[in-house]
């Protein structure tokens, strides 16, 4: 297994004039959960949106370096395949308005992936990794949007672990969710590492320090400083991240 899932080579990104991103090298580790801190504006949302091309769909965008998945070029690569081995998990649940057994085969039909027999035991078996499985498994025809954002959240990230990802793109998951919710899936995140590489974007510091295993600190599109999170935490190596990290601004 590679050491690195992801990483960027002098990586920049414009919005039209505006220079969202500067000069980034960055890398994720494999089996890892990786987290992106920051001010609102940073550029870690930005950053993430890159490596499954999500910034593809912005008007007037340019990005100049390389970036790679495990070692391959991603401007190389499918699109639909990159999405399929890189998948994303947005701020909001957003459950397709369908039950919840169309959204959890949603992706197996688009890809042509499995069978109507070998479908359900995907569904079953993707259901029981987000804890989801005793809850749902006598409401896989009642409508998805019915569910709690918790339970919305989670269906999500299991209707991504259907198509067999690799690596796991986290965009604020907890941020619309309350506190019990958002332990429940720090907890989840903390068991899918052991199978999956997982980057997550978070406004929460004490959720970065809680679950990740490195952390990268943001600052108007440079990133200033990464490392172990317990190095970032407890002895950054960079002012800035230490006003950050002690709430001096931010």
């Amino acid at each position: 297994m590679d050491r690195f899932a992801l990483r960027t080579e002098k990586l920049n990104l414009f919005y039209g004039d505006f220079h969202a991103l500067k000069d980034i090298d960055f890398h994720v580790y494999s089996r890892a959960i990786t987290a992106l801190i920051g001010p609102s504006g940073c550029g870690k949302s930005t950053l993430l949106r890159c490596f499954n091309r999500m910034n593809d769909l912005q008007e007037d965008v340019r990005i100049e370096g390389n970036m790679y998945v495990h070692d391959e070029r991603l401007r190389d690569m499918d699109i639909i395949n990159l999405r399929k081995k890189v998948g994303m998990v947005f701020q909001r649940p957003n459950p397709f308005p369908f039950t919840v057994y169309e959204n959890m085969v949603y992706g197996l039909k688009v890809h042509g992936m499995a069978n109507r027999r070998t479908m359900r035991e995907i569904v079953d078996r993707c259901l029981h990794s987000v804890g989801l499985l005793d809850e749902l498994k006598d409401r896989l025809h009642t409508p998805a949007l019915e569910l709690s954002e918790e339970m919305k959240q989670r269906l999500c990230i299991a209707r991504l672990l259907t198509v067999e990802p690799e690596i796991i793109l986290l965009d604020e998951p907890c941020s619309a969710l309350d506190p019990i919710a958002t332990m429940r899936i720090e907890e989840l995140m903390m068991e899918l590492k052991e199978r999956y590489t997982i980057l997550i974007v978070t406004h929460n510091m004490q959720q970065a320090a809680r679950v990740s295993d490195y952390t990268g600190f943001m600052m108007l599109g440079d990133l200033v400083e990464f490392g172990e999170t317990s190095q970032i935490f407890t002895s950054p190596r960079d002012e800035r991240t230490e006003g950050y990290i002690t709430g001096r601004y931010g």
